[in-house]
């Protein structure tokens, strides 16, 4: 991946058809992998019984975001949050990487920082938000196909008919499974024109005919409608500080550029403003990568949420 990089780079120098800003981001995203791959190994030869450094960030993380998961969908929200914690992470980081005030100056010109936002990008937005969708909806068709899993769920129906229930342990599974449970789950896309059809009587049912394909494009689009909301939602937040860093770095390239006390002093004004919109941008990068997975489980647990 790096050697690829590097001659991309060399072919955006000389002229190639990639050009600076999208190698600044490319190589954003990989120093970000990077930073996640290696604190994990970090952290993992650092866990124990009291996990310490990286691994007890790492921890409280998780915790957080499993504490999120298993109140939206019981005990089987468990088994999303390691990728709920990835969204979280990448995105995060990507947006503090971004915050770094490094002006480049690229054959006599002001550029990006060299280190860029890569989620200031609608490329990357919209590859997190089709990531996201995607599996959530594959999440809700594999729910409903497979098996109700044993020991999570247990009724005691004796005398005052009693449920056995742990906190927060309401792994629901009652409806069918298998290729029943498949067929329920594109009948999904018709709601509710079965049960319209079954209210009308006589000619009326002929209704039910345009309402069939109006309800399945309108259940279609409700589906995929999180692709627009998710990538545009991170894209505007995340481009609007990308504009003011880059604005305020290319004041300050020209007034150290053309020098003098005033300039300086103008410069150091100006490096100081960067600093604190650095702040104010790491607290919206927590925010919008928090946002962004609190969603992305809320459309687990529509996905798997099964009327009972």
């Amino acid at each position: 991946m790096l050697g690829s990089l590097i001659l991309a780079n060399e072919a955006a120098r000389h002229g190639g058809g990639i050009g600076w800003h999208e190698m600044s981001l490319l190589w954003s995203s990989a120093i970000v992998i990077g930073i996640i791959v290696g604190t994990a190994i970090v952290a993992r030869g650092q866990a124990g019984l009291v996990p310490k450094g990286t691994a007890a960030v790492y921890e409280h993380i998780f915790d957080w975001l499993e504490s999120l998961a298993v109140g939206m969908m019981g005990k089987t929200g468990r088994r999303f949050v390691p990728l709920a914690c990835s969204f979280f992470l990448y995105i995060l980081m990507c947006s503090w990487l971004g915050l770094l005030p490094w002006p480049v100056f690229h054959e006599g010109h002001a550029e990006v920082a060299a280190f860029d936002n890569p989620a200031s990008s609608i490329s990357t937005t919209l590859a997190l938000a089709l990531l996201a969708v995607l599996s959530f909806n594959l999440i809700g068709l594999r729910h409903a196909v497979a098996p109700p899993v044993e020991g999570h769920h247990h009724h005691h129906h004796g005398e005052g008919h009693d449920h056995d229930h742990a906190h927060g342990d309401h792994d629901h599974h009652h409806g069918p499974t298998g290729i029943a449970g498949f067929f329920s789950w594109v009948a999904k896309f018709i709601d509710p024109v079965p049960a319209i059809y079954r209210d009308l009587g006589g000619p009326l049912k002929a209704l039910a005919i345009p309402m069939f394909f109006l309800f399945l494009l309108i259940n279609i689009l409700e589906r995929f409608i999180p692709l627009v909301s998710l990538s545009l939602r991170l894209f505007g937040n995340m481009s609007a500080k990308h504009t003011v860093k880059v604005s305020l770095l290319t004041i300050l390239e020209q007034l150290i550029h053309d020098g003098g006390f005033f300039n300086w002093f103008l410069a150091l004004i100006i490096f100081g403003s960067t600093c604190f919109v650095a702040l104010l941008g790491a607290l919206a990068g927590f925010l919008q990568a928090m946002i962004f997975t609190v969603l992305f489980l809320s459309y687990i647990a529509h996905a798997v949420h099964t009327d009972h």
